[in-house]
């Protein structure tokens, strides 16, 4: 990443959808934030979609899922798919990563993983 080249970070961007197409949010709770935040339109991009959207505005973000399995049900993007991104596309994408602590071990996905994909 060349911070020099960059014309903003965004510092907090959601990844809402896993490349397999499973959404982090069930429909209804993603109507309401999308009510709540006054969003129209289409809202789920790829993680790959997210990295083309910020390079084409010389821009970087910090990209992670919000893991709310143990109160919603719903499984969030792994974060060892942000991982993935992040270094595919390590021009655009700062991987954060998201940890329910209710989940316990279980939260952190594959030993390992995330910092072999980071390091």
């Amino acid at each position: 990443m060349d911070p020099a080249g960059l014309t903003a970070i965004d510092v907090h961007t959601h990844a809402e959808v896993s490349a397999r197409g499973h959404a982090s949010l069930d429909d209804d709770l993603h109507a309401a934030s999308a009510a709540y935040f006054k969003v129209e339109g289409r809202r789920k991009p790829t993680l790959e979609e997210m990295a083309a959207y910020y390079r084409e505005r010389r821009m970087a973000a910090v990209v992670f899922t919000v893991d709310a399995e143990s109160a919603t049900g719903t499984p969030p993007v792994p974060n060892d798919e942000i991982a993935e991104a992040a270094a595919a596309n390590a021009d655009v994408l700062i991987p954060f990563a998201s940890i329910d602590p209710f989940r316990g071990r279980r939260a952190c996905g594959r030993p390992g993983a995330w910092w072999r994909s980071t390091g």
